[in-house]
C-alpha cells in the first residue's frame, strides 16, 4: 500500500501566510473552516523543511479556494503564492541556491534556465512526495521554449475545469526564471489534467520579455 504523499511545513506556511495577507485573519479562518482544516486556525506549521503536511491538506485548501472564489479569482492568488514560495525558498536555502547561481554564472541564458529547471525538478520531487522509482516529471525543449511536463502535480489532481488550474507552479517558475537570468520570461500552462489532458505542461519561453 502506497504511503500518502506529504509536503514540507514551509509550503503550507507560505500558502497560509499569503492568503492571510490578502484576505485577513478572519477570511482565512472562514476558508479553513470551509475546508475542514480547522487544525491550522491560529496554528500555522513552522517554517521548516520537514515533510509533515499531508499533501491532501494543501489540495483541500486549494479546492476550497476554487469553490469559493472561482477559477478566475483564485488563479492570480495561486501565482502570487507560488512567487512568494519561490522567493522565500531561495532566500532560506543558500546551500541549494548559491551553488546553482555560481555553477550557471558563465553559461548562456538558455543554459542557465535549463540548469535551474533541472534543479527545480529535483526539489519538487523531494518536497511533494513524488515516487522515487519513476519520476512523473519530464523536461523537454525546442528552439524557443522549455516544456516542463508533470503527471502528478497536486493542483490539478481530481479537479475539473474549463481552463488550466496550476497557478502555484506557474508563479514559482516565473520567479525562478527572473532570479536566475535577471529577465522576465513568459510562463504559460498549455496543458492541464483539470481540462482532460494526461499531464500538466508548462511552457517557459527562452526569449526574455521586452520592456
Amino acid at each position: 500500500m502506497n504511503e500518502p504523499r506529504k509536503t514540507d511545513n514551509h509550503v503550507m506556511r507560505v500558502w497560509l501566510d499569503t492568503i492571510q495577507s490578502i484576505i485577513g485573519s478572519k477570511g482565512l479562518r472562514s476558508i479553513l473552516n470551509y475546508a475542514h482544516l480547522e487544525k491550522y486556525i491560529d496554528a500555522f506549521p513552522p517554517d521548516t523543511d520537514q515533510l509533515e503536511i499531508p499533501l491532501e491538506d494543501l489540495h483541500l485548501l486549494y479546492c476550497s479556494l476554487l469553490e469559493l472564489f472561482g477559477q478566475k479569482g483564485v488563479y492570480g492568488l495561486q501565482m502570487r503564492v507560488g512567487r512568494e514560495s519561490a522567493r522565500i525558498s531561495i532566500d532560506r536555502r543558500p546551500e541549494v541556491t548559491k551553488p546553482v547561481k555560481l555553477a550557471s554564472r558563465l553559461l548562456p541564458e538558455s543554459k542557465k534556465m535549463r540548469f535551474t529547471l533541472e534543479k527545480f525538478i529535483e526539489q519538487i520531487e523531494q518536497r511533494f512526495g513524488y515516487p522515487l522509482e519513476e519520476s512523473p516529471v519530464e523536461l523537454k525543449e525546442d528552439e524557443n521554449s522549455f516544456f516542463l511536463v508533470d503527471k502528478a502535480w497536486f493542483e490539478s489532481e481530481g479537479v475539473l475545469s474549463q481552463q488550466p488550474s496550476c497557478g502555484f507552479l506557474v508563479g514559482m517558475l516565473q520567479y525562478l526564471m527572473k532570479w536566475i537570468t535577471g529577465n522576465e520570461h513568459e510562463v504559460e500552462e498549455i496543458e492541464c489534467r483539470s481540462i482532460g489532458c494526461p499531464a500538466d505542461m508548462f511552457k517557459i519561453s527562452k526569449i526574455k520579455k521586452e520592456g
